[in-house]
C-alpha cells in the first residue's frame, strides 16, 4: 500500500474515532445487534439497486426505448439518476459489511470511515491474512459519493455517459468484493 493510501486510511481512522464518541452528535453505534440482523436484508438492497442501475444503462444504450419512453434524445439527467443508483447500490453494500461487524452509521461519511477502518486497515487482524478491502475499494465508493452529491445537489454540473459508466463500473467491483468478504 502506498503513502498515499496509508494516510487516506489513517484519516479515515480518526474521523471514525471522533464519530463513534458518545454524545448527540454521536454518528457511529456500535455493537448494534440490531443492525447486525440486518445484513442480508443491505445486501439484497445493494443487489437490487446495481440491477436498477445497469437497467439504466441498457435504457441509454437504446435510443429506441427512450423515445418510447418519451424521452428527449438529449436528456442528460438520465447520466445523474445513473449515478445516483450506481453510488446507492455501493452504500447498501457498505451498509451490509458494517452491519455484519454490528456497527450502525448515521451518515454516509461515517459510512465510509467505519468500512475503510474496519476492512481496509491492518487494526483489523483477522483480516490481514483472510480478507481484506483494498484502499482502491474505497476510492471506488468515495468518489461515487462524490459524484453522486454533485449530480444530486448540483444543477450546475452536467455529467456526461462515461462519468456515469465510471461510478457504474466501479460500483459493479466493489458489490462483488463486498460480497466476497461477507460470505
Amino acid at each position: 500500500m502506498d503513502n498515499e493510501a496509508k494516510t487516506k486510511l489513517k484519516t479515515y481512522a480518526d474521523t471514525y474515532a471522533t464519530m463513534k464518541m458518545s454524545g448527540k452528535d454521536q454518528k457511529i453505534i456500535e455493537n448494534s445487534f440490531e443492525e447486525s440482523k440486518k445484513v442480508k436484508l443491505y445486501l439484497k438492497r445493494s443487489r437490487d439497486d446495481y440491477l436498477l442501475a445497469r437497467a439504466v444503462r441498457k435504457l441509454i444504450d437504446n435510443p429506441e426505448l427512450m423515445i418510447q419512453l418519451e424521452l428527449p434524445a438529449d436528456y442528460l439527467n438520465i447520466y445523474h439518476w445513473l449515478i445516483i443508483i450506481s453510488y446507492y447500490s455501493m452504500y447498501h453494500a457498505a451498509t451490509a459489511a458494517i452491519a455484519k461487524r454490528k456497527i450502525k452509521c448515521k451518515s454516509h461519511e461515517a459510512t465510509i470511515a467505519s468500512l475503510a477502518k474496519h476492512y481496509a486497515t491492518s487494526e483489523e487482524l483477522e483480516f490481514i491474512f483472510i480478507k481484506t478491502l483494498h484502499a482502491t475499494y474505497i476510492d471506488y465508493i468515495e468518489s461515487g459519493r462524490e459524484q453522486r452529491r454533485g449530480a444530486q445537489y448540483n444543477v450546475d454540473k452536467e455529467y456526461t455517459s462515461d462519468d456515469a459508466f465510471e461510478v457504474l463500473a466501479n460500483a459493479g467491483k466493489f458489490i462483488k468484493r463486498i460480497q466476497q468478504i461477507l460470505e
